[in-house]
């Protein structure tokens, strides 16, 4: 007699037999004992599970002419027949060789005979390879057969088949088999066939099934025929080890290894992302019950080592590389630089390597677990808690003039930007030259006394992180025509001006803990998240600037005037506080002015906001405007004194 494989020698004959699938086991037995046979049932699951198998133990219990508790006795002649193929009451049809209306139509001419048992049993095999034609074909006698006949549906694909099937079924899901089962098995069939393998040949064969049980006697098959295991998996251990030690040399030393031992590169990489889907669930603790002991220790090694987060980039990258190695010239080469994208971050360009750069240059710079930074204190005393030997009243009274200063009547309308003011003068005089009145002459008077800023020096120059002072006009403000005011005499709602403290050191700014960030270090993390994670109004003002220089005591930021400055100051203590929580320790900030840096948003420096005292954002003061001057030019005379050299051409 020829050999015959281990999986068709030992293939089920009894529920009994049937390992790991009691749920489908008990369902069956009871209904052929109480007898309520379905008339229809869909077994899906992986391969090599026993969804075949349960259905011809299930032809043969309702066909056996001595069934003992829903058992077959496997003796009596319909028994033998079934389990030889011999027998007129079981059919099997692979639906995968035999999809189309054809098929389906013979089998229902086919149902309507009767045969030599009790119950003609139909087993129809990947069900879901038939045609829509063919299914459609097959659901009037699916939903009402003859009473002698009972159809059993198999599948590894349940989505694919029709609902329209599966609601006249009754549907069992088959499931792989755990570690414990595959390996009591497999030493079962050692036993019995009395067949010398060793324990590390049993791991082995049960580490390929994978929870198939067909899976793992095809591989015990193997093993004996060739007298232990057929390849080393070494390479793939030392190819995930490399992994996780970020080794490019190693890894591509692995992959060499493995290809020399016969391994083609899909195969390896296949079984690559095998492990590492295993590494993945045991990083996220899923218990994985089909593995054993040894191959559960290990992987739980390298799912410490790997973590997560690289498991799972593993997986994409090496996945992504997969999908067309097919059509690669040489699968080798899209095996290989998969690897070196994993295992060298800086020679990958694409947004995970660089988060994952950013992510260890974060944990290098400050260590894990240490004590987040003190936030910037925001109240009356900036500078107390950050040095302690600073003395509180010391700095009550230095603030004491800003707080008056901030107590006082509000400045005159004379506004930097001084855009609303000119649009109303425009319009003032627009409508004066309408209605033909000659504007009235009015004398001038002295500008309001205001501090006028030093010129800048050529070197960056430190702004005082003190109240901001009132920026200059731009153009002197008129007075009424009622009364002029003078710098002697000023009206009495006429506000004092705002003396400008002195500025408390910027060594005293806070203390530093492990050193402060280089400007490079700080550049990187402006652009990439600092920048970005600032409130609104910091954001829109910080965005003309750049860092210039860090020194001992804090990080210089350029700006390129001292209004934009002056502005950028109020917010200080959002952006000290942004980088604080982005380098895990207080980075003090001094603001400058640099005249390399760029402009800011909208070429010009950001607009003060309106003082409290205001009537409302953005009012004017008609009294101070003054009429534009009456020009006797035309139009065209405009236009022509615009473009030099245009001529005029009269229309006939």
């Amino acid at each position: 007699m020829a050999y015959q494989s281990l999986y068709r020698r030992y293939r089920p004959q009894r529920f009994a037999e049937v390992r790991g699938q009691e749920h489908l086991v008990r369902a069956l037995r009871n209904a052929v004992v109480e007898g309520r046979v379905g008339h229809a049932y869909l077994f899906s699951g992986p391969r090599g599970t026993g969804k075949t198998s349960t259905a011809r133990i299930l032809a043969k219990v309702l066909n056996c002419e001595n069934p003992v508790e829903g058992e077959p006795d496997g003796t009596c002649a319909s028994c033998l027949a079934i389990e030889q193929g011999t027998s007129f009451d079981v059919f099997e049809l692979d639906a995968a060789s035999n999809n189309g209306v054809e098929a389906i139509r013979s089998l229902i001419e086919r149902a309507q005979l009767g045969s030599p048992g009790r119950t003609k049993v139909y087993i129809l095999d990947e069900v879901h390879m038939l045609s829509t034609a063919a299914s459609n074909a097959l659901l009037k006698t699916l939903e009402e057969p003859p009473d002698h006949v009972v159809f059993v549906l198999a599948t590894t694909d349940p989505q694919k088949v029709l609902p329209t099937i599966k609601s006249r079924t009754q549907h069992f899901e088959v499931h792989l088999l755990s570690a414990d089962e595959l390996r009591g098995l497999a030493e079962f069939i050692v036993g019995d066939a009395g067949l010398d393998v060793s324990p590390e040949a049993i791991d082995f064969v049960v580490r390929q099934g994978a929870g198939s049980a067909r899976d793992m006697e095809s591989a015990l098959d193997q093993v004996v025929a060739a007298g232990g295991v057929p390849h080393d998996e070494s390479a793939l251990d030392e190819l995930v080890q490399a992994l996780c030690e970020r080794d490019t040399g190693r890894a591509l030393t692995a992959v060499d290894d493995a290809l020399a031992s016969g391994v083609s590169p899909r195969m390896l990489g296949e079984n690559l992302i095998g492990r590492l889907r295993d590494i993945f669930l045991a990083s996220v603790k899923v218990d994985l019950t089909r593995l054993s002991d040894l191959d559960r220790a290990r992987i739980a090694g390298q799912a410490q080592l790997l973590g997560t987060a690289r498991a799972t980039r593993a997986l994409e990258v090496i996945g992504e590389a997969f999908v067309g190695i097919q059509d690669a010239p040489d699968p080798r080469v899209t095996l290989e630089v998969a690897l070196i994208r994993l295992t060298s971050p800086q020679a990958d360009t694409s947004v995970a390597a660089i988060v994952e750069r950013l992510d260890a240059l974060e944990r290098g710079l400050g260590p894990i677990g240490a004590p987040p930074p003190p936030a910037p204190h925001t109240g009356s005393h900036p500078h107390v808690d950050a040095a302690p030997d600073v003395d509180p009243d010391a700095v009550d009274a230095s603030t004491r003039p800003a707080a008056a200063a901030a107590s006082a009547p509000p400045a005159p309308p004379a506004r930097a930007g001084g855009r609303p003011a000119d649009e109303a003068r425009k319009q003032l005089a627009a409508k004066r030259a309408a209605s033909g009145t000659a504007p009235a002459t009015r004398a001038p008077v002295a500008p309001k006394a205001a501090s006028t800023p030093p010129p800048p020096d050529p070197a960056p120059t430190p702004v005082a992180a003190s109240a901001p002072t009132e920026p200059p006009p731009r153009a002197p403000a008129p007075a009424p025509t009622s009364a002029p005011r003078t710098a002697a005499a000023p009206a009495p709602d006429a506000p004092t001006a705002r003396p400008t403290p002195a500025a408390p050191p910027a060594a005293a700014a806070a203390p530093t803990t492990g050193g402060l960030p280089s400007r490079d270090e700080l550049t990187l993390a402006w652009g990439d998240a600092v920048l970005a994670a600032l409130p609104g109004r910091a954001k829109s003002r910080f965005a003309g600037g750049r860092f210039v220089a860090v020194d001992g005591q804090a990080a210089h930021f350029g700006l390129p005037n001292k209004v934009h400055a002056t502005r950028c100051e109020e917010v200080r203590p959002e952006v000290e506080a942004a980088l604080a929580a982005h380098f895990g320790r207080p980075v003090p900030l001094v603001i400058v002015i640099d005249d390399d840096a760029p402009p800011p948003p909208g070429g010009r420096a950001p607009r003060p906001a309106p003082d409290a005292h205001d009537d409302e954002p953005g009012s004017i003061d008609l009294a101070e405007l003054v009429d534009a001057d009456d020009s006797a030019l035309s139009s065209i005379d405009r236009i022509a004194e615009v473009f030099p050299g245009v001529e005029v051409v009269e229309e006939p």
